[in-house]
């Protein structure tokens, strides 16, 4: 099973977050969601989706902690 890793900026470093199954975008922010449950909500915008390698390319402009997790509009 190939699911996807999140890296910022073009930046092929370490990954933000790995094994992600689930993203859901508000145009404002990006809630990310692994096959554990974790959650990771970044303030910015996808620039890039590599299906064949799984790889989401983040502009970000900020990672939101615990608690500051903002509300996103169901689709």
């Amino acid at each position: 099973m190939c699911l996807a890793k999140a890296y910022t900026n073009r930046e092929m470093g370490e990954p933000i977050l790995e094994n992600i199954s689930h993203m859901d975008l508000d145009g404002k922010s990006i809630r990310m969601e692994t096959m554990f449950g974790e959650e990771k909500v970044i303030k910015g915008k996808v620039l890039e989706v590599d299906f064949e390698n799984s790889k989401v390319i983040l502009d970000i402009s900020n990672i939101l902690g615990e608690g500051d997790m903002p509300e996103l509009a169901p689709s």
